[in-house]
């Protein structure tokens, strides 16, 4: 009897930390629909996981600074693809296809980064 509720007890833990984990990563948070391509600086890299976090200045239509949030792969996801921290240079040119939050808050997934090499698909979040 122990072992069946012990057994129990973890599977609901884990079906109610799946749907947690899942849940940022719906199409309900970002809009999946419609990608766009944000260029400009790099101002940070989060090189950890669960997801490395990249900080892009853009400017906006009336020539304004904005700041974009872009979450990527993990970092493992991110070395199967040959990027390594070092590939993210800080102050340089960037560009990333990504799908936007809904909430319009300056927080994206990425779709695909550019390279020296040519645009590298990711596909997080189901952008």
């Amino acid at each position: 009897m122990r072992v069946w509720i012990g057994g129990g007890l973890v599977a609901l833990l884990s079906v109610g930390t799946m749907a947690t984990v899942s849940a940022h990563h719906t199409a309900s948070f970002f809009d999946t629909s419609n990608p766009v391509t944000l260029q400009g600086a790099l101002t940070s890299v989060s090189w950890r996981n669960p997801h490395v976090l990249l900080r892009l200045e853009t400017r906006g239509d009336n020539g304004a600074v904005v700041s974009w949030n872009i979450e990527t792969l993990d970092v493992q996801g991110l070395s199967r693809q040959g990027l390594k921290q070092e590939s993210f240079k800080l102050g340089a040119p960037f560009s990333a296809t990504v799908c936007v939050a809904k909430d319009g808050t300056r927080w994206a997934v990425t779709h695909a980064l550019m390279t020296p090499t040519g645009p590298i698909a990711l596909g997080v979040g189901g952008c």
